[in-house]
């Protein structure tokens, strides 16, 4: 006998595991930022109910991947574009762009459910330095960005293509477990600037290569 789905969280449940949990990321999460971010929880976890886009992730587990994505904030400067690479449920891109309203951010999701799920969230937190794009990254031509972020994507070599999306000098953010693997896969188009372990983890990090010009 199957067992009946959970009930949703209300984005003030989320909110407080996000307070509760921030600190083993070095984040200080709290008040209407919180509220925000779990806005956006509370939206995931009743749209997962019908639609595939976590898998069987908890709540707590949800609440880390979002601070997982934030560590990311502070390498990220007011006024750039921002190109999120298969976003699906909208890490990192959605908690960065909730944190970041002076950053304008590009959801790039191939998949017709997730874009729809996407472009909800958009609408429903008010999020006007956000764009969905329903398409893959090298199929969204007429527009480059500063800096790019993917998580969970791999075959680089596949999509990256000459990276023609990024400005020259442009940076992309990969969340991984291997750095110098990625470095492999992107070739002689980035190098590899630093990397930063995610708190908390034993191998998880955010690798920031730059492209070169």
């Amino acid at each position: 006998m199957s067992r009946a789905p959970k009930a949703p969280l209300p984005a003030e449940r989320f909110a407080e595991i996000l307070a509760s949990r921030s600190p083993a990321f070095g984040l200080s999460l709290g008040g209407s930022a919180a509220l925000r971010q779990g806005a956006y929880l509370a939206e995931l976890d009743r749209w997962r109910q019908t639609t595939n886009l976590t898998g069987r992730l908890s709540p707590e587990e949800l609440a880390e991947h979002l601070l997982e994505a934030l560590v990311a904030s502070s390498l990220i400067a007011d006024g750039q574009r921002v190109a999120d690479i298969g976003s699906g449920a909208g890490f990192p891109g959605l908690p960065l762009a909730i944190d970041r309203p002076a950053v304008e951010v590009t959801l790039v999701e191939p998949r017709a459910r997730r874009a729809a799920f996407l472009r909800h969230v958009v609408r429903a937190l008010g999020l006007p330095n956000v764009t969905v794009a329903e398409a893959r990254i090298e199929n969204v031509g007429g527009q480059t960005f500063d800096l790019a972020t993917t998580r969970a994507v791999g075959g680089f070599a596949a999509w990256m293509g000459g990276a023609g999306f990024l400005e020259p000098g442009g940076r992309l953010l990969a969340w991984t477990t291997d750095p110098a693997a990625v470095e492999r896969e992107l070739g002689s188009l980035f190098r590899l600037e630093r990397d930063l372990l995610v708190p908390g983890s034993r191998s998880r990090k955010i690798a920031v290569f730059r492209k070169r010009v």
